[in-house]
């Protein structure tokens, strides 16, 4: 678990990427530096042996006879001692020499291995100085080639019974090979290529990854919005990444929306113009007819005025839906909501349009829910909607030219519908219902008694409640269908 949350951290966050691709690298150089010196020293090494160490272990026990015979007053002391230590020493290298001579080079001790009964004292001690000299315990080298083992001596005085003598200690010292090499560049050389290597190894994918969205800002700064960047991970280049796409998404969605106003406010100028000129037209040729006084009797007269006056009020209804919609797709309407009981306001609509229904042999069935439901609306504007619907079905209802109506409560909504028999809908025509200025057959030839305003119009006020609007046909009827929220009960 810690694993796998530790390897999540890591992909998260290209700082702890960079950290640990550094540590990596670092210690693959390592390695390489320590795979290149074992290959240098192979190839170019100096191998010497050291004497330093046996030279000083043979010092130290004449030393240590000296100061033990000095203590003693007596060369037993001395015999005893070496007996010991060349036990030691026969088990490494051969066994030490130790000679003890008065001041005139006389022979009074000496181990097994000397055969001298005389020496000469002073070229004895001429020759060991000259050797301490030239060749320093602590360091004393010699190549391994040249295979030279010298005899080391070491040499002290002595005062015995009064009397001066000279102890000298021998013995081949034992060496200590050691290996060496000149060539030290190689190593951080071999450090610095493996290290460079790994690091672009290692940091390459992140790199391409860099260059693909450097790229694709590139081909979105051009102008191509449809471009997007493959994202890749989930570390900060991939939140770059997603962001990009989003903003290029946005842009784009914005562009449209703009292109899309921009061509809705076209066709609402040609529209309106079009529907504004066709009865402005009509009532300037009667009225021109008036002028003229070109009608024949008083009853051709009031036919002329009758026809002006109707298609003026046709336009003004044209211009107030037209009015009505301008402020409704504003985002700045604010509604005047209160309270109301969503059944009485309906009923009281149906009551008051029965006349007119009656007048075009209509009649409107209800199936109301018993139960009072209230809901927060802008009165006028809802009225508004139910006005429009219901009207629509007086005037274009077929068949028995009877308009269904129910209302039910349906899970914090309230759904009203308003059906009628109606000539057959394709679902394209439904779709375009709610559209401005759609007419069923599209003709604009002449001017029906509708703006084409209406269903728009009770689209958006439903939309500004919080509501919805749909229509569907099926088994001959046309179907408005609406969903208001319902107050919710204290």
């Amino acid at each position: 678990m810690l694993i796998v949350t530790a390897i999540t951290k890591v992909r998260q966050s290209i700082r702890i990427q960079l950290l640990t691709t550094l540590i990596l690298c670092a210690f693959l150089g390592l390695l390489g530096a320590r795979a290149a010196l074992s290959f240098a020293l192979n190839i170019d090494q100096t191998v010497t042996i050291d004497y330093s160490q046996g030279m000083q272990e043979i010092n130290d026990q004449a030393k240590r006879a000296a100061d033990l015979a000095s203590n003693d007053n007596s060369l037993e002391a001395i015999q005893q001692m070496i007996e010991t230590e060349n036990l030691k020493f026969e088990m490494k290298q051969s066994a030490l020499k130790v000679i003890v001579t008065d001041e005139n080079g006389k022979v009074l001790y000496k181990t097994t291995q000397v055969e001298e009964e005389q020496i000469n004292l002073h070229y004895k001690i001429r020759t060991v100085m000259d050797f301490a000299i030239n060749h320093p315990l602590y360091n004393y080298e010699i190549p391994a080639i040249e295979q030279l083992r010298q005899e080391f001596v070491a040499f002290y005085p002595l005062t015995i019974e009064d009397k001066n003598l000279y102890l000298f200690v021998s013995g081949i010292p034992e060496g200590i090979v050691i290996a060496s090499s000149n060539d030290g560049l190689i190593p951080l050389f071999s450090a610095i290529v493996v290290f460079t290597f790994s690091f672009f190894y290692i940091t390459k994918r992140k790199m391409k990854q860099i260059e693909s969205l450097a790229e694709g800002v590139k081909e979105i700064a051009k102008g191509d919005l449809t471009y997007r960047i493959e994202k890749k991970g989930i570390d900060e280049i991939a939140l770059l990444t997603e962001n990009v796409n989003h903003m290029a998404e946005a842009i784009m969605t914005n562009i449209e929306m703009e292109r899309r106003i921009e061509k809705q406010k076209n066709e609402l100028i040609t529209n309106v113009s079009h529907d504004l000129r066709t009865p402005l037209t009509s009532i300037m040729g009667y009225l021109r007819l008036l002028r003229d006084e070109r009608y024949d009797t008083k009853e051709q007269y009031d036919e002329y005025l009758k026809i002006a006056f109707s298609k003026s009020e046709q336009l003004k209804n044209l211009i107030d839906d037209l009015f009505e919609y301008t402020k409704l797709t504003n985002e700045s309407i604010v509604l005047v909501q209160q309270e109301v009981c969503i059944n009485e306001l309906l009923d009281q609509l149906i009551e008051e349009l029965i006349p007119q229904a009656e007048e075009n042999h209509r009649s409107f069935i209800k199936n109301f829910s018993e139960e009072r439901i209230f809901t927060t609306v802008d009165s006028e504007k809802i009225v508004r909607v139910f006005d429009n619907l219901l009207m629509n079905a007086i005037k274009y209802s077929t068949g028995d030219g009877k308009i269904f109506v129910s209302l039910e409560r349906q899970e914090g909504n309230v759904r009203i519908s308003v059906a009628n028999e109606s000539d057959e809908f394709t679902s394209e025509e439904l779709m375009n219902l709610f559209e401005r200025f759609y007419k069923k057959d599209q003709s604009r030839t002449s001017v029906a008694e509708g703006s084409g305003l209406g269903l728009a119009i009770a689209k958006s006020i439903v939309e500004l409640h919080g509501g919805k609007i749909d229509a569907k046909y099926a088994d001959y009827l046309l179907k408005f269908f609406i969903e208001l929220p319902v107050t919710p009960a204290e």
